[in-house]
């Protein structure tokens, strides 16, 4: 079941979202993309939703993650062959099925902008990839990582506005480093806010904003103790995601440790990392998770052998953001063989992505189950009070 809410002021007295910290406004909106058609953005019209009446309240709520995005290089000869919601064939129903969706976005959506010429590799994607995300479920995306700038600040804001049009809601990149820092902000009926929070950790540092320069959120422990404490006094639920590590590293580097569990202890309760490409382990932490890399998700930069693996996670909350279960499905994104539809994976070669989260997440413990669905619960360690 999925209810969405991104207007605020049809939901809630005006003086509800006054007296939020840090607030659930959008960043603010920029000119739309002049290289685009402005009827192939503002045609989109989000499919009927089969869910109750925005009035019925939910118990629980159910967010479903997934890694890199990146709709476009690669991808562009099959989109404009199959059209925009093609990448996300196999996994749409999945995300659908959730309240929330949340993806990293890796790559700017516009035609404008001037390259950013000191990178090997700079990617962008159509605006009209942000209507093709929201129909496929995700309703939400981080934007700090180290290809949002590959176009520079005019390709970020044009990627905002599009996002904001579609109806997707977006963290870690803005004007300034006030509004990169700044949560991207759901409301789901009888269960109150989420907030997102996203940060960067990867090069180049000219992508990081500051005072008075577009770009990223820096992740920085003060910065990201006081954002989450911010929003934790606000929300019912913090979500944090990162783009951090290295390209093909299997373990997180001691720094991962470092600010995933800083950021479970001032407040959140999930973690969410992104930029090896390929799956990194999952912890259990205080009453919190941390997925240390998703890996690719539907990725068209490239067609790596070494990165052929990944996985989604799902999670339930209670109304209150008490994280009740997890679970995650092992995906191929090997694109060579999939032409870059990632889809589940089940059987013996389930199993191998199975074995690759047990010993990648052997030093915490942590479980997997595998359930007939093909879903694998994820278990704290034996003994432990941590998670359900």
């Amino acid at each position: 079941m999925r209810i969405f809410s991104w207007t605020y002021s049809l939901l809630l007295p005006l003086a509800v979202l006054l007296l939020l910290p840090n607030g659930c406004a959008r960043l603010p909106a920029k000119p739309a993309p002049q290289n685009e058609s402005p009827a192939a953005l503002k045609s989109f019209t989000p499919a009927p939703s089969p869910t109750p009446a925005l009035t019925e309240t939910l118990r629980e709520f159910t967010l479903v993650a997934g890694g890199d995005v990146l709709p476009g290089c690669w991808l562009n000869s099959y989109l404009e062959r199959h059209g925009d919601d093609y990448p996300y064939t196999a996994i749409a129903p999945i995300f659908q099925a959730a309240n929330i969706g949340l993806v990293n976005l890796e790559c700017p959506l516009s035609h404008r902008g001037l390259r950013y010429r000191k990178k090997k590799f700079t990617f962008r994607a159509k605006p009209t990839a942000a209507a093709a995300l929201y129909r496929a479920g995700i309703n939400a995306v981080s934007l700090a990582n180290n290809h949002m700038l590959d176009f520079g600040p005019t390709a970020l804001f044009d990627t905002i506005e599009a996002l904001d049009q579609a109806g997707v809601a977006c963290a870690g990149a803005g004007a300034n480093l006030p509004e990169a820092r700044r949560p991207a902000c759901i409301y789901l009926p009888g269960c109150g806010f989420i907030a997102m929070l996203s940060y960067s950790l990867t090069y180049p540092s000219a992508f990081w904003a500051t005072a008075n320069r577009p770009g990223t959120a820096l992740a920085r422990i003060p910065y990201l103790q006081e954002d989450v404490s911010s929003a934790a006094a606000w929300a019912d639920l913090v979500v944090v995601c990162f783009h951090w590590s290295g390209e093909l590293v299997t373990h997180p580097r001691a720094y991962q440790l470092q600010y995933g569990h800083a950021a479970i202890d001032a407040g959140a309760k999930l973690v969410i990392g992104t930029h090896p490409h390929i799956l990194q382990g999952m912890e259990w932490y205080h009453n919190g998770l941390i997925v240390y890399s998703l890996g690719n998700l539907a990725f068209g930069g490239g067609r790596s052998r070494r990165a052929i693996h990944s996985a989604l996670v799902k999670i339930t909350f209670d109304k209150a953001g008490n994280l009740q279960a997890a679970w995650t499905l092992p995906l191929t994104v090997d694109n060579l063989a999939t032409q870059f539809v990632p889809a589940p994976l089940s059987g013996s070669p389930a199993e191998v992505v199975f074995q690759k989260l047990r010993h990648r997440s052997q030093a915490w413990g942590t479980r997997f189950l595998v359930e007939t669905s093909g879903w694998a619960r994820i278990l704290p360690p034996v003994g432990s009070s941590t998670g359900k």
